[in-house]
């Protein structure tokens, strides 16, 4: 077993914001049926509480974290929801309430990054039902965010969606991912983030689907140091998008699905998470 260490986190720092954030997150959904960017600030508020709960509950073990790691995947989902073409409102459960959201189509809202994260927290929170609503969302939304996003980003999105559909995924889709992730791709990110961030958890995902247990662990073990060593330098350490490695848990998951045992030990890949435990609860 291979034990990562996450890099240090103010812990009291962190509790104040998890409270605090309940509070914004509630203010914004008093408005997400009137407002359409108070959606958008619910779902950014909820991600950044869940990340938050995994620097105080590492291993999520505890209801809260799972809770809040479900409602984030709610959130993100229900920002595609409001892309469909053909109605002027849909119904979207976030938490213990239907909320009746009013459809804008493609928007700045639901950008192609937006989906990657969306499609993560489906996968670590194991609901067959928002990945099959993320699946069915098509390029030319995606498109219609009039996002810039690295060039990666396409084919990865591509990527994930024939996985997730059980589809095959043509090996020169996913190799064509892992050129555009070279540092030298990069146009608006740094050729740091495209090396320690954007490249490793299509590498993890590539050994899922081309290679063997030994070479998922070696990939994935890489994986973790990378996000480690991009999310403990300075100026990045306090970002809670670092507390949790969302795409690598995600693909992680995958593995472990695929029968793949999952060899590493670490804060960043929260073990309950890792192995669903809590969504049996």
């Amino acid at each position: 077993m291979h034990e990562i260490l996450r890099h240090e986190i103010d812990v009291e720092f962190a509790r104040a914001q998890v409270d605090t954030l309940q509070r914004l997150i509630a203010s914004a959904l008093e408005d997400v049926e009137s407002d359409p960017d108070a959606l958008s600030a619910a779902r950014r508020r909820a991600l950044t509480r869940f990340e938050y709960l995994t620097a105080l509950d590492p291993a999520a073990d505890e209801e809260e974290t799972w809770q809040a790691a479900v409602f984030a995947s709610q959130t993100a989902n229900a920002v595609f929801a409001r892309t469909s073409k053909s109605e002027d409102f849909v119904r979207y459960r976030l938490g213990d309430r239907e909320y009746r959201l009013p459809v804008l189509g493609p928007n700045h809202h639901a950008t192609p990054v937006d989906w990657l994260t969306a499609a993560w927290l489906a996968i670590i929170t194991r609901s067959e039902q928002r990945v099959a609503e993320l699946c069915a969302v098509g390029k030319y939304t995606l498109l219609g965010s009039g996002a810039k996003v690295e060039e990666y980003v396409g084919p990865w999105v591509d990527t994930m969606q024939r996985h997730l559909r059980g589809d095959q995924v043509p090996p020169a889709l996913l190799e064509s991912v892992i050129d555009l992730t070279d540092p030298r791709r990069a146009r608006f990110a740094s050729g740091d983030f495209m090396l320690l961030v954007a490249y490793p958890p299509v590498n993890v995902l590539f050994r899922v689907l081309r290679g063997g247990p030994e070479d998922f662990t070696d990939a994935l073990v890489q994986a973790t140091r990378a996000h480690r060593d991009h999310w403990r330098q300075a100026g990045f350490a306090d970002n809670p998008d670092g507390f949790v490695a969302l795409a690598l848990l995600a693909v992680a998951i995958r593995g472990r699905d695929n029968g793949f045992p999952v060899e590493v030990e670490s804060g960043y890949l929260p073990e309950n998470l890792l192995s669903g435990a809590l969504s049996n609860r």
